[in-house]
């Protein structure tokens, strides 16, 4: 597992929710 895709995985989902959120 590397690391980069793994906080671009946590970037992504935070993203997300935070878009949810927002909307």
């Amino acid at each position: 597992m590397n690391l980069i895709t793994t906080i671009l995985a946590i970037t992504t989902t935070l993203s997300a929710v935070l878009a949810t959120i927002s909307f």
